[in-house]
C-alpha cells in the first residue's frame, strides 16, 4: 500500500497562498502521515481505503481562514480539498430570496446578508473585510463581495444587481448501487465485464420542463454497500450513462458533476455523442453507493445547466457564508465568521439566520 502524507496550506480569502509560513499556522509538524490502508474485501476492483480524523495535534492548525488539505504520495500530488477554520458560528445573519430584478427572478435566487463589526479593528473595512458565498459545497460557485455600505455598527451586504444572486438549479439526478448486482429505481441491470457496470436509466433533459418537487442530499455521494463494510466491501463499477439528444444535433459537450468530483469534470466524467442511440453517452467509474449528479454543457458558460437540468427560483439549496477579516497589523485574512443555511423548496419566501 502507497505511504500517504498530508500538508496544510494556509490562503488568503482568494484561496492564493498567504504570505505567512507553516511555523506561524501551525503547531507541530509542517507534514502529518495517514495510518496504512485497509485492503479491500470480496470485491472485483482491488483498492486500498484509507482514512484520517482531521486535524490531529501533531500537525494543528492555530489560525483561523481557508487552507488547502494536499494529499501526497512521494511527491505525487493526489487530492486538494478546500478547508475553512472559522473563529465563530454566531453573529453573521443570512436572508435567501427570490431577486426582484425581472431578469432574475424566475431562475435564480438572491442571497444577502449583515455582520456586526467593530470599526476600531480595521483601517478601512471596505478594503478589509470581504464576505465569501457558496452554494452547495461547490466551490466553483464561489463568490466575494465587499461591504455595500456600513449602518452604524453592521456591515450591509445587500445587493442589487445580482452580484450576489446564483443560479438556483433544479433537483439533483442521482443513481443508487448499493444492492449490486440487483437493479433499483434507476439502475435498470448490471452487467459483470472487468468489473461491473451499472446501466443507468436514459435521463432527458428538463431545461423547459416545471419543476418537481423532490427531496435531494444537494448534490452528495456516500460510499454504500448494502451486505458490507462500505469502506472496504463497496465495490469499485462504472455507470453507463445516457442523456437523451432531444435537439438532434450532438453538438454540445456535456460532463457529468457533483461532489464525486468536487464539480470539476475532467476527461473521465465527460460524454460523447452517440448518433446510433441519439443520446450524450459515457461510462464514470465511482465507488458503490449512492450518488447525486447533473449535467452541464461545458462550453455555455454559466447557461451550462439551461437545456440539461434547467433553473427554478424555488429549487432547494444549501448556501454558505463566510466573513473574512484583515485585522489592522495583520499579515493574513481571517475567518471570523461563519453560517450555513439550508433552504427547501419555497425560497420565494425571505429566510434569515442570525441575531
Amino acid at each position: 500500500m502507497l505511504p500517504l502524507r498530508y500538508v496544510w496550506i494556509h490562503c488568503d480569502r482568494n484561496w492564493a497562498p498567504s504570505p505567512i509560513i507553516a511555523s506561524e499556522y501551525l503547531t507541530g509538524f509542517w507534514e502529518g502521515q495517514i495510518a496504512e490502508g485497509r485492503l479491500s474485501f470480496n470485491t472485483y476492483q482491488g483498492y486500498s481505503h484509507y482514512s484520517a480524523a482531521l486535524p490531529e495535534s501533531s500537525s494543528m492548525p492555530v489560525l483561523s481562514g481557508n487552507f488547502y488539505l494536499e494529499v501526497y504520495h512521494d511527491e505525487e500530488l493526489l487530492l486538494r480539498l478546500p478547508t475553512v477554520f472559522a473563529e465563530s458560528t454566531a453573529d453573521l445573519q443570512l436572508a435567501v430570496r427570490r431577486p426582484a430584478a425581472p431578469r432574475l427572478t424566475a431562475r435564480y435566487q438572491e442571497v444577502d446578508a449583515w455582520f456586526p463589526w467593530d470599526a476600531s479593528r480595521t483601517t478601512n473595512p471596505f478594503a478589509d473585510i470581504r464576505l465569501g458565498i457558496i452554494q452547495n459545497r461547490d466551490w466553483t460557485s464561489y463568490r466575494l463581495l465587499a461591504p455595500r455600505f456600513a449602518q452604524g455598527d453592521r456591515l450591509d451586504f445587500d445587493y442589487n444587481g445580482g452580484e450576489n444572486c446564483f443560479l438556483a438549479g433544479t433537483i439533483m439526478r442521482f443513481a443508487d448501487t448499493k444492492n449490486l448486482p440487483a437493479g433499483s429505481l434507476r439502475v435498470s441491470r448490471y452487467e459483470l465485464q472487468d468489473r461491473w457496470v451499472g446501466f443507468v436509466r436514459q435521463d432527458i433533459p428538463t431545461g423547459i420542463l416545471g419543476y418537481t418537487r423532490q427531496d435531494d442530499a444537494r448534490g452528495s455521494f456516500v460510499p454504500r454497500a448494502a451486505r458490507g463494510d462500505n469502506h472496504t466491501q463497496a465495490d469499485y463499477l462504472w455507470l453507463d450513462l445516457e442523456l437523451k439528444d432531444t435537439e438532434g444535433s450532438g453538438a454540445r459537450r456535456m460532463a457529468l458533476e457533483g461532489d464525486f468530483n468536487q464539480y470539476q469534470p475532467g476527461p473521465e466524467h465527460q460524454l460523447h455523442y452517440d448518433e446510433g442511440r441519439g443520446a450524450y453517452t459515457g461510462r464514470i467509474l465511482v465507488k458503490q453507493g449512492y450518488l447525486e449528479y447533473r449535467y452541464r454543457d461545458l462550453d455555455a458558460g454559466t447557461e451550462g445547466l439551461d437545456w440539461s437540468e434547467g433553473s427554478h427560483s424555488i429549487s432547494a439549496n444549501q448556501y454558505t457564508g463566510i466573513v473574512y477579516a484583515r485585522i489592522w497589523g495583520e499579515r493574513y485574512d481571517r475567518a471570523v465568521a461563519v453560517r450555513t443555511v439550508d433552504i427547501t423548496d419555497g425560497a420565494q419566501l425571505r429566510i434569515e439566520l442570525g441575531q
